[in-house]
C-alpha cells in the first residue's frame, strides 16, 4: 500500500502553536474582565443580592473556559484527507467534501500568498480566523469563495472546481501527493 492511497490524511504544513496562543489570550482577557467586574459588583452589592452574584461569578468564567476548550478541540481536529474519491477538508467546524474528478481540470498550483495577494482570505463567511490560522469558508480578495485550511501562507495549495464555483486553499506539507491523486 503506497503512502498516497485513498483514506489517508494529507499532512498539513505549519503549526497550531501560534493560533492556540492567540486563542487563549483572546479568551482569557474577557474571562478575567468579567471576573473582576463581578467581584467589584459583589463587594458593593446588598447582602440579599450576593447569592445570585456568587452564581454569576462562578458561571461566567466557566462558560468562557468551556467555549475555549471546544474551540481548541475543533482546531486540533483540522485536517485534510482523501476518502472514496473525494477530498475531505475539515477546517475545525464542519467539513467540505469535493470529488477529485471535479478538481482535475484546473489542477493544483502551489502559491505564496505574499506574492498572490488576490488569493488572500479577507472576509470570513463561516469558520475560524485567528492569526496564523484560517479554517472554513472565506471570501478571497479577488471575490472568489474558498474553503480554506491555512496554517502556513508561504506555500499554499490552490485548487478550483471545474465549474469555477469553489476554490480551495490548503496548507499541505506535501502537495505532490494530492497532485498525484488528481492525475490518477
Amino acid at each position: 500500500m503506497s503512502d498516497i492511497d485513498e483514506g489517508r490524511s494529507l499532512v498539513l504544513s505549519g503549526s497550531l502553536d501560534r493560533p492556540l496562543r492567540w486563542l487563549i489570550a483572546i479568551m482569557l482577557i474577557p474571562t478575567l474582565g468579567i471576573a473582576v467586574a463581578i467581584t467589584l459588583g459583589f463587594s458593593h452589592a446588598a447582602p440579599a443580592a450576593r447569592p445570585p452574584m456568587m452564581l454569576a461569578a462562578a458561571t461566567a468564567p466557566l462558560v468562557f473556559v468551556l467555549a475555549m476548550i471546544m474551540i481548541v478541540r475543533s482546531l486540533k481536529r483540522a485536517r485534510v484527507y482523501v476518502d472514496q474519491g473525494e477530498l475531505v477538508i475539515k477546517p475545525g467546524m464542519g467539513s467540505k467534501r469535493v470529488a477529485l474528478s471535479a478538481l482535475r481540470k484546473n489542477g493544483l498550483r502551489v502559491v505564496n500568498l505574499s506574492e498572490r495577494p488576490d488569493l488572500k482570505p479577507v472576509l470570513k463567511l463561516w469558520g475560524t480566523g485567528l492569526p496564523g490560522f484560517a479554517g472554513g469558508r472565506f471570501r478571497l480578495r479577488n471575490g472568489e469563495t474558498a474553503v480554506c485550511l491555512l496554517l502556513d501562507r508561504d506555500r499554499v495549495s490552490y485548487l478550483r472546481s471545474e465549474d469555477g464555483k469553489l476554490a480551495l486553499l490548503l496548507s499541505l506539507a506535501e502537495p505532490e501527493k494530492l497532485r498525484t491523486l488528481l492525475e490518477r
